[in-house]
């Protein structure tokens, strides 16, 4: 098979077993981000590296939820990645981070690490939790298990995180072998796939069972009206989430 139609076969295999087997911790996370909407309250995502991709998918996208808040330091940025990764490896980097972030308690708080070993996802998620933040991580506990944590406390985010959804991707990230290597990498597509299914359920939830019209965002491409309904939305949360 070719390497190309190889990927697309691992990557359909991996949504589905996203769609079976995440469900419950979709279920759980999507209920917990709808009560603290429906509440006043924000949904923050974090990441580090190519993780922070996945974080900044639901910042002000068509279909996603004007309350969000993306925690994207510019040391984690992937644009660097070798300074985002000796970044995320440091203790005590993550407590900086939080000091300027305005994470309020009954709010969620998505950390987004593949391999979820590193310091600053690991320490970000449990000093959201000490606010009083429902944490869901976004990780894949096959990696995770198969290395050894770099945590102080040798903790991974999935043992620090309220709900767990697991990407099912395998160690090392890629899926298709190549001469004694491997190509493919899918978290990132998992990743984004998993955030929008968690809007989706979340946008239910607000209107199916608190009765309010979701704060959705519609592509400002649509029409000459779509860019003014969307900035009088974003105006509701100018002190909460940024608006670039």
């Amino acid at each position: 098979m070719n390497a190309d139609l190889a990927y697309f076969a691992a990557l359909q295999e991996h949504l589905g077993a996203l769609a079976t087997a995440e469900r419950p911790a979709i279920e759980r996370a999507a209920r917990a981000v709808a009560d603290s909407v429906a509440a006043g309250g924000v949904v923050h995502y974090f990441g580090s590296g190519h993780s922070q991709l996945v974080a900044v998918e639901p910042l002000q996208r068509a279909g996603g939820l004007a309350p969000v808040n993306v925690i994207a330091d510019p040391a984690l940025s992937p644009a660097a990645p070798r300074r985002a990764g000796a970044a995320e490896r440091v203790s005590g980097y993550a407590a900086a981070i939080l000091r300027t972030a305005d994470i309020r308690a009954g709010e969620v708080v998505v950390v987004i690490s593949n391999s979820g070993i590193n310091a600053v996802p690991v320490e970000f998620a449990l000093g959201a939790r000490e606010t009083g933040a429902t944490v869901v991580a976004v990780t894949s506990r096959a990696h995770s298990l198969a290395a050894a944590s770099r945590h102080a406390g040798g903790q991974r985010l999935l043992d620090v995180a309220d709900i767990v959804i697991d990407t099912h991707g395998g160690p090392g990230d890629t899926v298709v072998p190549l001469g004694g290597l491997a190509v493919g990498a899918l978290s990132t597509v998992l990743g984004a796939a998993l955030v929008n299914a968690l809007t989706c359920r979340a946008a239910q939830l607000l209107a199916e069972h608190h009765g309010q019209v979701p704060p959705l965002i519609v592509s400002q491409n649509t029409d000459a009206d779509a860019e003014h309904r969307n900035s009088a939305l974003l105006e509701r949360f100018r002190d909460r989430c940024p608006r670039g």
